[in-house]
């Protein structure tokens, strides 16, 4: 009986570290944001994209960080919407090829879309709108190393 008490010790300690390590991976992944800034300008430089329904006046390609369980490696996610043409793609993951190139190279995971699924809404007596994503399907995935 022992035992048992002392392996379910140990094993909520290695859950309790593996949820620290992992708030940790998210908190340094999200420090390094403005790094998702240069992937979208880059994504978005001499590409035709169209421009966004959900962010109006600026194209719909977008970035967010990610964490790889169960190893907790960071990576970005890069989506892009309204491209269809497969020569452009390629393009477009040449030119994020060439930026992930840089001083500390990182995994992408980019995401090619026919077109955004937003949901709009407004309250009309409060004055407040916003929208939310509905389902999407890539029609393209390619992971840069």
């Amino acid at each position: 009986m022992r035992t048992h008490k002392i392996a379910a010790w140990i094993a909520g300690g290695l859950v309790i570290a593996y949820c620290y390590a992992f708030i940790n991976a998210i908190a340094t992944a999200s420090e390094n944001a403005y790094q998702c800034k240069a992937i979208e300008a880059a994504a978005v430089a001499g590409h035709e994209i169209p421009v966004s329904v959900s962010q109006p006046g600026a194209p719909a390609a977008f970035c967010e960080l990610g964490v790889h369980p169960p190893l907790l490696r960071t990576y970005f996610t890069v989506f892009i919407y309204g491209v269809l043409d497969r020569t452009k793609q390629a393009a477009i993951l040449d030119s994020l090829r060439q930026a992930s190139r840089g001083s500390k190279p990182q995994e992408m995971l980019v995401k090619f879309y026919d077109k955004e699924n937003w949901k709009p809404w407004s309250d009309p007596s409060s004055g407040r709108s916003g929208g939310s994503r509905g389902p999407e399907t890539p029609i393209l995935t390619r992971w840069i190393p």
